[in-house]
């Protein structure tokens, strides 16, 4: 994969997912998950080729305003396409989008008008407003485009398995598959919700859909709310599919045909989107149990660990490495306690489950934002939010896991337990459902409610720690998760602050794909530093092929990892990076150079990237960035500058992309 020139350029072929617990069904499914494009949602593609349409026949002209109505993944794509092509946008919608959805579009410079229903509905409302008299600078754009590019999605199903029988596609709008090919006759299968029901006792999350006589498919299948909302609670508990509702609703219809058909039998269906927009609804448990959502399955298992404990099992030290890595007599980094893992170039077309989805995310440059510090230099950033659990610690997670299992030591039917600020505890639940094994994660009260809720829809256990104590207190995360590990049997800690997985992942694979995509051309990479393993691993291969590179560390105030000689550490509120202690994974001298990062910097700058280069990043991806634009400053044009974005919006809809939350703080909007 190659350096893409801006993100859009990141819209490509989403993978095919084999589902593999589907019970009572003998035939291969597949989900074809669209919430893997970097706006999150199969309309990535339709927001992008209708207004690349618009421009190209005079339609759409600089300076103008889009103007659409529908809220939700919709609005959120044609968002992101809107601040890459440097358009305005207005969303037309009712009051059905949550908060996060809200401060999102917000976030990204959408205009936003809420209509009720009752006063003439969102389309009348915003095509009147587009041709009210003097406002020749707007276009209104019908959801009804989204239809010309399905075409294209089923196009790569039948293309990537040629011998599908069927393939299910949820229901935009009324008048969703009517004018698809002929090509697909015998295979399609719409799936509607019913929408004049009164079950479930719950508004419902997705548009509402209505039957039609001419579906231009072959048979319609009919989900309710409650029947959509089990099967993605499902599907990420057990699959590692953090789905929508609309896709949930499409799988349980293909379950249901499935279940009739031959071993030799092959079903896709379309994921249209992920979890993202429904953190506030269907993925949080408090929800479920407020609209008495019966068929969820909720895990109602919280360990608590002993007040009493043997003090023994406290003693740790999570500065040493457990293992040895060491350089050759050549210079190169291959005298490892481990064998290492060939480099993938790209991902499958089609995976035996959605950890292959994890690995070979984007490079993407950066332009309007370096131009807005008057920088010059080439500036690229790594999209590790587009891996399939959200973060670069999925990488991780899953060598952890697979170092774990190679040496025997996490076998079937195991606990998993692991102290972390939130994002390794996804990327672990994520693997942890796809294979099978009991998840606990412990991690501080200061991280984000998002991050909770996406480790319990992923069937893990969550406990939460004071943030005030140390790492060495017996109520830290990693005190309890070693309290916890003495109690339960079966249980381990496969501790990121030790692991060679963790630094070993980068030096693989992430390392290899930067390389790879810059032609061994860099001259700065910008790395943020938690445990230190993806800047250590980076660090090392990067080196070897590129001894002139400068690999710049960035550490948050109140951190001690830049300068582990003061001991002094304050609270901050960018999450995943920095610590009170140096963990083993760090090798501190492979780090060039440190930069450090304040908490306005951080979220004024992933703010900037959401809205000006539809990056939908989260806050220690503006720290690296922030930093790599201080280095920046004063290089010439020929300089190249790669940063890390270490995850995504979805972990802090309600923390710094919401204004009210950065206005109490006093930072910039």
């Amino acid at each position: 994969m190659k350096v893409a020139a801006n993100v859009l350029e990141a819209i490509e072929k989403s993978p095919l997912v084999k589902l593999n617990k589907l019970d009572g069904v003998k035939c291969s499914v597949y989900a074809k998950c669209e919430y893997l494009n970097p706006g999150g949602s199969a309309f990535d593609r339709a927001a992008l080729k209708v207004l690349q349409k618009a421009s190209s026949t005079g339609k759409l002209r600089e300076g103008m305003t889009v103007v659409i109505a529908r809220g939700g993944s919709y609005a959120i794509s044609f968002a992101m396409a809107c601040a890459v092509l440097k358009y305005k946008l207005m969303v037309v919608t009712d009051d059905r989008d949550g908060a996060g959805v809200v401060n999102l579009l917000t976030t990204m410079g959408a205009e936003l008008v809420r209509v009720r229903q009752h006063e003439g509905g969102v389309r009348h409302f915003a095509i009147q407003y587009v041709h009210e008299e003097g406002h020749k600078d707007r276009l209104y754009i019908d959801e009804a485009e989204y239809d010309t590019y399905l075409s294209e999605i089923l196009d790569e199903i039948v293309d990537t398995l040629p011998k599908c029988d069927a393939i299910f596609v949820p229901m935009i709008h009324e008048d969703s598959t009517k004018a698809l090919p002929h090509k697909f006759t015998g295979k399609l299968m719409r799936v509607t919700r019913p929408k004049d029901v009164n079950y479930p006792r719950a508004p419902t999350a997705v548009p509402d859909l209505a039957t039609q006589e001419e579906l231009g498919c072959d048979s319609e299948f009919i989900v309710n709310d409650e029947e959509a909302y089990v099967m993605a609670r499902w599907l990420s508990a057990h699959e590692g599919l953090m789905v929508g509702a609309s896709s949930g609703a499409a799988i349980k219809a293909a379950v249901e045909y499935a279940k009739h058909q031959s071993v030799d039998a092959i079903v896709a269906v379309l994921c249209i989107d992920g979890i993202r927009n429904y953190l506030d609804h269907f993925v949080d448990n408090a929800w479920i149990n407020e609209y008495r959502l019966r068929h969820v399955e909720l895990n109602k298992d919280k360990p608590k660990p002993k007040d009493t404990y043997d003090p023994s099992v406290l003693v740790y030290d999570p500065t040493t490495l457990a293992g040895e890595w060491e350089k050759d007599n050549t210079g190169h980094w291959s005298k490892c306690t481990y064998t290492f893992k060939p480099y993938r170039q790209e991902r499958p077309g089609v995976m035996g489950n959605v950890l292959e989805a994890v690995g070979n995310t984007p490079l993407v440059r950066l332009n309007t934002v370096p131009k807005m510090h008057g920088v010059d230099a080439q500036i690229y950033v790594k999209c590790e939010y587009m891996n399939s659990g959200g973060s670069i610690k999925d990488r991780i997670a899953c060598r952890m896991i697979e170092l774990a299992e190679s040496a025997g030591i996490l076998k079937p039917g195991m606990t998993i337990i692991e102290p972390t600020s939130g994002n390794t505890g996804i990327g672990l639940a994520l693997a942890a459902a796809v294979k099978g094994y009991k998840c606990i994660i412990v991690m501080p009260y200061k991280m984000s409610k998002e991050k909770a809720l996406a480790i319990e829809a992923l069937g893990a256990t969550i406990i939460r720690t004071p943030n005030e104590a140390g790492f060495d207190s017996p109520d830290s995360h990693i005190g309890v998760s070693l309290r916890l590990q003495a109690e339960i049997p079966g249980s381990i800690v496969l501790d990121q602050y030790r692991n060679l997985g963790n630094p070993m992942a980068h030096y693989e694979q992430t390392a290899e794909e930067i390389l790879d995509a810059m032609d061994d051309k860099i001259d700065y990479v910008v790395v943020g530093t938690g445990t230190g393993g993806s800047a250590t691993g980076i660090a090392m291969k990067i080196k070897e092929r590129i001894p002139t590179c400068q690999i710049v560390g960035v550490d948050p105030e109140g951190s001690i990892l830049a300068d582990p000689t003061q001991t002094d550490t304050s609270f901050y509120e960018v999450e995943g990076v920095g610590y009170d202690f140096v963990p083993g994974v760090l090798k501190w001298n492979t780090i060039d150079m440190w930069q450090k990062s304040t908490d306005r910097e951080s979220f004024e700058t992933a703010r900037a990237l959401i809205q000006h280069e539809g990056l939908l990043c989260g806050g220690s991806s503006g720290s690296n960035t922030y930093a790599a634009i201080q280095i920046a400053k004063g290089l010439p044009a020929d300089k190249r500058i790669v940063v890390v974005l270490p995850d995504g919006v979805r972990n802090y809809l309600t923390k710094f992309l919401s204004d009210d939350w950065m206005f109490i703080r006093g930072y910039h909007l």
